[in-house]
């Protein structure tokens, strides 16, 4: 086993500030709400992710954010946004998909509708999610970003109070797949939506324990998920669920760059960048790959998501995936970037970056083996 390279005073950092107040346990049935149009309230969160004055996460002149609060400015700035959308304690779910015109949430998977809520923990919280034959998880992260539970069709998750690493509150993000692009599998996904149930033992909204400074957070922000962060970051090293396994700076990259992602284990996720300059350009280049080591037989899948330099989608025809690409005679798999007519295309910009997502890999091993193999061959002009 690997040394966890991570200073002692982060972990001290990141454990403070924890209250152990008792709190009156009340069961609160599960509700759900639709998304509404962000864009009409203000959720203290600006273009391109940017933390807002206007959030009750940030004041100006507050907290001053460095390498070790980042992350949690991160996460308070998206508890603070859903409360104002949802009121807290209950889910949103987003009906018809992400609206491209309106992306708040960084490198988003578009593979699946997503579901989000933030719940109070401190009287303890109950996750089930039904049985079903296609990819389905709620996913329970704290303020750390410490993984918590990955719930799956057919389980039930408990967690408590203790079981945080920081705060009374959490962040359910449920992903839902869709059997299919008409009007029967969306029906289908919504219902299923609706199955989830939670069940907690106080509903007391979200409040930030700390008012963070918007300039700093935005400045250091910024230079993470740029070209430095990119290149930089190790993704498997940066979402984790306990706090010794936390990989400095890898662990702040990461969550600047693909907030609400989940442990290696559960889905493994690598950058894919432009292999030549007239790649880079946005010129007609293409990529060979075996088919990825994920456990199909637990509908476990593959997905290439493409994104601009800061990480927003900006084209119409921007991925692929397990469903949507067709294999070569002998099992490989090719894409191709900005080559109409040709199989498996895919629109891209200049600068552009992509993000590969491997859900329930067969193994840890097995699939960097299989990044190794993929990076290795990285899309060139023709």
């Amino acid at each position: 086993m690997k040394k966890t390279l991570i200073p002692f005073l982060l972990i001290a950092l990141l454990i403070s500030g924890c209250k152990s107040e008792p709190k009156q346990v009340e069961e609160k049935a599960n509700e759900t709400i639709s998304s509404s149009n962000e864009g009409e309230v203000d959720t203290g969160v600006g273009e391109n992710g940017v933390a807002l004055e206007s959030s009750p996460a940030f004041e100006k002149g507050g907290v001053p954010v460095d390498m070790f609060n980042i992350v949690r400015a991160e996460t308070a700035k998206y508890f603070a946004e859903e409360t104002i959308l949802s009121g807290g304690n209950t889910m949103r779910h987003e009906r018809t998909g992400i609206d491209l015109k309106n992306q708040t949430v960084i490198r988003s998977n578009f593979d699946m509708i997503y579901s989000y809520g933030v719940y109070d923990a401190s009287g303890g919280i109950e996750i089930t999610v039904p049985d079903y034959d296609l990819y389905h998880i709620v996913h329970v992260f704290d303020e750390n970003h410490i993984t918590l539970a990955v719930v799956y069709p057919g389980e039930t998750a408990t967690i408590e109070k203790e079981d945080l690493t920081y705060g009374d509150h959490v962040y359910l993000f449920m992903r839902t797949q869709r059997r299919s692009m008409d009007q029967a599998g969306l029906n289908e996904l919504n219902k299923r939506q609706d199955e989830v149930v939670i069940k907690s033992g106080s509903s007391k909204p979200y409040v930030s324990e700390v008012k963070y400074d918007p300039d700093t957070f935005n400045k250091l922000r910024s230079y993470m998920i740029g070209p430095y962060g990119m290149k930089t970051a190790i993704i498997n090293k940066g979402f984790v669920d306990n706090l010794e396994e936390i990989v400095f700076p890898h662990y702040q990259m990461v969550n600047m760059g693909g907030w609400a992602g989940l442990p290696a284990k559960h889905a493994f996720y690598f950058v894919i960048l432009p292999g030549d300059k007239a790649s880079k350009q946005g010129k007609p280049s293409s990529m060979t790959f075996d088919l990825p080591p994920v456990q199909y037989d637990k509908k476990g899948y593959w997905s290439l998501t493409v994104y601009d330099e800061q990480g927003w989608v900006v084209t119409e025809n921007f991925n692929m995936n397990t469903m949507k690409a067709k294999p070569n005679e002998d099992g490989t798999i090719t894409l191709n970037f900005n080559n109409p007519g040709a199989i498996n295309n895919i629109e891209v910009k200049e600068n552009w970056n992509a993000l590969f997502r491997c859900y329930l890999p067969e193994s840890v091993d097995k699939v960097l083996e299989f990044k190794e193999s993929v990076v290795k061959n990285l899309p060139k002009g023709k």
